[in-house]
């Protein structure tokens, strides 16, 4: 094997690594239990029905068949994630004729160490499944784009399905790549529009058009929906006390029809008009996928049918008016400079660079980045787990701007002939002013970072400000020697790997940080609303309790189900026989409590707690612990004059800093919070999870 294939196999198993390690530890958030306890139904023979709340119905079967498996756990429920987390990195190895050899190996590095990309290849939801997805869309179309092959449509189509079976989100990949296809083959549409230009004429680019569209417009008949005001009728109802959300109602339901049945007609037409058996052949193997995924291999066909084709955009359209997270328009940059600093500062600067003087490739992925972004943006819901789709572009992007940077062999002394340089040892080609450069603007951006929190702190460290003097006099001399010694045409390549290093070098730390010790504990902003550890321990105590007692699994447990406190618990408990979801508020529809519960363990919410004090006096003291806690959002309501200002602030420059390296802020995490009843005679011990102290005080 060569040394690139070798740097590229140990980079994979690397990711594999850290994808699969102890992926069982961290809280199910909410969202995991929805997706686990489902995929949980279907493998224990209770079927599926697909539900756009909860997306697409493929990570439900490939949950259920890791079940079958592997068993059920908290660790298999999230064994698919990084499955795909861990594919992702290799598949820009797809894409190699256009990246290069190195640009290919630094974004899959780039995807390997992505704190977002490593965090959701944790984490029991689709986006990582789309990061993939639509990945291999792109590489299939350029391979398409490249060759002719049919092969290539073939694939494309596959991973088409593949993307509407997995999550909404595909609709916005679609309109990204389909407008970019669609303003590469003007001169293909406008004449075929004219009736001067047959179908089957079309370039490459307008090939891909063509099938995208007409595979994709049956399942786009849904946007007629966001006509309903103007028209008058409900087309994707927006109200869930009247019907189901997103579903047509009364004269809609006839529209609704003519729609489906309208632009199936057209695509069949157009389809059968381009190129009849590469058509039917790609059709065949879309729909094929598609309908037995929809229809839960034809259990649940037209119910199925239904909410696929109309439901699964209708939803979202309906949902586009709540504004599900409320967040700002910037949030996705907010966020995304916490995170992904190095691919969004580098791929921005590529994309603008490739907007001028790049190839069709580079201007491709440069519309994509762009684009994209203005979606995410556009759409009314955001959330953190949706930086994986926003950000992918721009990794291609960085990757592929630092291949054509190390190509240019920064670290390396000059030669004259490859071939001399193939005979030299790799110490006598490694150009070390470059290496102690970088160390040293690495150990600057390190000291500098904690006398910049010492200083506003008021604190003084005479050690720290030794250090950093040392380490300016390196960089200095580093500066000088390669000022004198490297060409015009390397010094900036070589301070620009340098940047880069010193980014990279506070990627990875951040990456581990995000995914491994604060994974569940929302210092993190990726970490949205999210299970608090408590629930994981209090379920320890569960499990021992059943076995102490000799109930085993007929231990009875009651969960207060008011404010959702039903998820995880559901996920939790599942192998327990007898588990009850009251509702124990005085809410309309809960029942309250009125007699002491017949169950060894009681949750209550926190709203349920008072009102049912009369009825707990068989039971211990209470155990408080958090359900679900979040982030202080305080980057809300943001304005350029309030950056302005607080750029201005020792006081606000200190709280960022302090976040950015130690994860540290001023305001207490929000908590929605439940107590814990267990028999009297039962030591509970304690619950929950200490921070750390605040190592900065600003």
């Amino acid at each position: 094997m060569t040394p690139y294939g070798m740097a590229y196999l140990t980079l994979l198993l690397v990711a594999f690594a850290m994808r699969f390690w102890d992926l069982g530890a961290m809280a199910l958030h909410h969202d995991e239990s929805l997706h686990a306890i489902y995929s949980w139904y279907l493998y224990e023979g209770r079927g599926y029905q697909h539900m756009p709340m909860m997306h697409g119905p493929f990570q439900f079967f490939g949950t259920a068949g890791l079940y079958h498996l592997l068993g059920d756990s908290n660790y298999v429920a999230r064994v698919l994630p990084a499955i795909f987390g861990t594919l992702l990195v290799a598949m820009p190895f797809l894409l190699r004729s256009h990246l290069g050899r190195a640009g290919t190996l630094v974004t899959s590095v780039l995807l390997a160490f992505s704190p977002v990309m490593l965090y959701y290849s944790r984490f029991a939801r689709n986006d990582i499944y789309m990061a993939v997805w639509v990945l291999a869309l792109v590489a299939f179309m350029w391979r398409y784009l490249d060759t002719r092959k049919t092969v290539y449509l073939v694939l494309g189509a596959l991973a088409l399905a593949m993307a509407f079976s997995t999550k909404e989100t595909a609709y916005i990949s679609a309109v990204v790549i389909g407008s970019y296809l669609f303003l590469a083959t003007v001169m293909d549409v406008f004449p075929w529009l004219l009736g001067r230009k047959a179908l089957r004429r079309f370039s490459p680019p307008g090939d891909v058009l063509v099938l995208m569209a007409t595979l994709l417009l049956p399942l786009s008949a849904a946007m007629v929906s966001l006509l309903q005001g103007p028209l008058g009728i409900t087309l994707a109802n927006p109200d869930w006390t009247r019907a189901a959300v997103g579903i047509p109602l009364g004269p809609g339901l006839y529209v609704a029809f003519l729609a489906v049945v309208g632009t199936i007609g057209a695509s069949v037409v157009v389809g059968l008009r381009w190129r009849p058996r590469v058509w039917l052949l790609c059709t065949a193997v879309f729909w094929t996928v598609w309908v037995l995924l929809y229809t839960t291999f034809f259990t649940n066909f037209w119910g199925g049918l239904g909410s696929g084709l109309w439901q699964s955009l209708g939803y979202w359209v309906a949902q586009q008016g709540v504004a599900r997270g409320g967040q700002p328009w910037y949030y996705y940059q907010v966020i995304g400079l916490n995170y992904e600093f190095l691919p969004l500062l580098v791929g921005s600067m590529a994309a603008a660079f490739y907007a001028i003087r790049g190839n069709r490739f580079e201007r491709f992925l440069a519309y994509w980045a762009l684009l994209n972004l203005l979606g995410f943006i556009y759409a009314s819901e955001k959330m953190p787990w949706l930086l994986a789709p926003v950000m992918l572009p721009f990794i291609l992007l960085a990757g592929k701007l630092l291949g054509g940077l190390l190509e240019k062999r920064p670290w390396s002394r000059q030669r004259e002939s490859p071939v001399m340089h193939e005979k030299k040892s790799w110490l006598t080609e490694v150009h070390w002013p470059a290496v102690s450069f970088t160390i040293a603007l690495a150990l600057v951006v390190a000291v500098c970072g904690g006398l910049l929190l010492q200083g506003l702190s008021g604190d003084r460290d005479v050690a720290a400000l030794l250090f950093l003097g040392v380490a300016l006099l390196a960089l200095a001399a580093g500066l000088a020697y390669v000022t004198k010694r490297v060409g015009k045409e390397k010094r900036w390549a070589l301070f620009g790997a340098s940047l880069v290093a010193v980014m990279f070098g506070l990627t990875v730390p951040t990456a581990v940080r995000a995914a491994y010790a604060n994974a569940d504990v929302p210092v993190e902003m990726l970490v949205y609303t999210q299970s608090a550890p408590d629930i994981p321990q209090l379920m320890a105590k569960i499990d021992q309790l059943a076995e102490e007692t000799g109930k085993g699994k007929d231990l009875k447990v009651l969960v207060d189900s008011a404010d959702g406190f039903s998820w995880p618990w559901a996920w939790y408990l599942r192998d327990y026989r007898h588990v009850s979801y009251p509702c124990l508020t005085t809410d309309a529809g809960c029942s309250g409590l009125s007699v002491t519960p017949d169950a060894d363990v009681v949750l209550l919410s926190e709203r349920s707690r008072n009102d049912a004090a009369p009825y707990m006096g068989a039971y211990g003291e209470p155990v408080r612990y958090k359900h679900r806690w979040w982030f202080p959002e305080s980057y809300r309501g943001m304005t350029l004059k309030g950056v302005w200002n607080s750029v201005q602030s020792r006081e606000s420059v200190c709280k960022v800093a302090a976040y950015f390296i130690f994860r540290e802020f001023g305001q207490p995490l929000g908590s929605v919070d439940a107590y814990a009843y267990f028999p009297q005679e039962y030591d509970v011990g304690k619950v929950g999870k200490e921070l750390p102290e605040k190592r900065v005080h600003c």
